[in-house]
């Protein structure tokens, strides 16, 4: 189930807050303080699926789930405060819970800040520490402790003391980190830093005990008119969650050239036992180095990669412009096959007439479990200043070694201006392995009013892959409605 955020306690905590601070109805304040609020509720009725038995023919009772995320902040002059809540009702009601999972507070001024609660932190290019949230993959890592920050215009630092989750199934707050990180800028358009951190877990053959793991980094950066050059340099010493020695070290490079006309880019990782605790439920994270921010490390759970990225951006002229890249991994330490992820892409973004806007691209992966090639149409007409008309349609070619299938889709849409948008379309495969239906519709309703944002979907949505920020997630397809309401009070 998708953990995205019941609207009846995101009602009662507006119209309290409301209450509480009577002048401001949507983002209440003064000359000293003011206090802003988010709710993000989503609502699943799935519908009724046969039973997953040849004995049984009749159809699983109906099911919904409901989750919610209010968000409430505070700025209080040189202070602020929050607190995230989450209702969670999913289909075990025995799983069901409503309680704070994020608070905080902090003190900023002239470029220094203590924050204590909870708090996301990435080190430089994520090398050693990066805790982040990302919905699209549902990948939450946030930390609970305190944190010291300074940035001024010579120098910058971070000072680190938190509880990390054991891993990302169970809510255990096991692990503890504490970290630092220090930048300087001794001339215009260059920057170098270091930073360390000591991750601390219980040892998994002795519970009396605690294992540790340090893992150290050094940066260069150059950033002067048309080049930006970056390297890091970052190594792992210490002892596993069972005991064992475990010595690793990561390499990350990147360099780009920008132009009027063109620019070119490139990016190379080489890691090897740097994740930490484990690869599937690690507290730093390298850049993918991938144009759809796949990597091997999170595609097939491997101690190591070796990959590297080559890519250009073509704009002859403000109507068409050109993405191409070429990107290669290679698993490192592995005991038998190695495993090899490469992406080729080609994009294109051309106005032909004034109106009109096409969009296209072609993306193939060649992976070691399964191939897959894309490709992807989509265009824009804009019958006048507010009224858009649009088409998409793209088909996924899946190879394995023994089984080869098309899914196809195809959405038509229609909005008007930024209030309303309504989308109609459906996809159809030919894989019979699977117990997905060969055969899916939807029809999708967007009305956006002020500060509130209402979707309101119907029918069916094909699951797959999911990557972002190099964290890959399989997204289950969905069938029944959907609705989710995003408000800022």
């Amino acid at each position: 189930m998708p953990r995205h955020f019941p609207p009846i306690f995101g009602i009662l905590a507006a119209t309290f807050a409301m209450t509480i601070f009577p002048d401001s109805a949507t983002n209440a304040q003064n000359d000293t303080w003011s206090v802003s609020a988010a709710n993000w509720l989503q609502y699943w009725y799935h519908r009724p699926q046969p039973f997953d038995s040849t004995i049984f023919s009749d159809r699983q009772s109906r099911q919904d789930s409901l989750d919610n995320r209010f968000i409430v902040d505070f700025d209080l002059g040189d202070f602020y405060a929050g607190a995230w809540l989450r209702v969670l009702h999913p289909n075990r009601p025995d799983t069901s819970y409503q309680r704070i999972v994020q608070r905080y507070f902090g003190w900023t001024q002239n470029g220094l800040t203590i924050h204590a609660g909870n708090f996301y932190q990435t080190f430089d290019r994520g090398m050693t520490l990066n805790a982040f949230l990302d919905d699209a993959v549902y990948y939450d890592n946030n930390l609970d402790g305190v944190r010291v920050s300074g940035l001024y215009d010579r120098y910058d630092f971070d000072v680190v003391f938190g509880r990390a989750f054991r891993d990302r199934i169970t809510t255990e707050r096991e692990n503890t980190v504490r970290a630092v990180r220090g930048a300087i800028k001794p001339i215009l358009g260059t920057r170098a830093g270091f930073s360390y951190v000591r991750f601390k877990q219980d040892d998994f053959e002795d519970f009396s005990k605690a294992v540790g793991t340090n893992i150290t980094s050094a940066i260069g950066n150059i950033n002067r008119g048309p080049f930006e050059i970056y390297a890091e340099y970052a190594t792992r010493r210490g002892r596993a969650q069972f005991g064992g020695n475990v010595e690793g070290d990561g390499t990350y490079l990147s360099g780009s050239f920008s132009h009027s006309i063109f620019s070119v880019y490139s990016e190379y990782k080489n890691i090897i036992n740097l994740l930490y605790p484990t690869p599937a439920a690690s507290l730093n994270a390298p850049p993918p180095v991938s144009h759809s921010g796949r990597s091997l490390t999170s595609l097939a759970n491997v101690n190591g990669e070796r990959a590297y990225q080559v890519g250009t951006l073509i704009s002859p002229n403000y109507n068409l412009n050109f993405d191409l890249a070429f990107s290669e991994s290679f698993e490192r330490g592995g005991m038998n096959r190695r495993l090899y992820l490469a992406e080729k892409f080609a994009g294109a973004r051309w106005s032909p007439v004034e109106k009109l806007v096409v969009n296209y691209r072609w993306d193939r992966f060649d992976y070691t479990m399964e191939d897959e090639i894309e490709n992807y149409l989509e265009g824009y007409y804009y019958l006048n200043s507010y009224q858009t008309v649009s088409a998409t349609a793209y088909t996924r070619r899946f190879i394995l070694t023994n089984n080869e299938y098309h899914e196809d889709y195809l959405t038509l849409g229609f909005a008007r201006g930024g209030f309303l948008q309504v989308s109609i379309g459906g996809s159809l495969s030919d894989n019979d392995i699977d117990r997905d239906p060969n055969k899916l519709g939807f029809i999708e309703l967007t009305l956006r009013f002020k500060s509130h944002e209402l979707v309101i979907f119907q029918g069916g949505e094909r699951g797959g892959l999911v990557c972002s920020s190099g964290i890959c997630s399989v997204r289950p397809t969905f069938e029944g409605t959907r609705v989710i309401l995003f408000s800022r009070f």
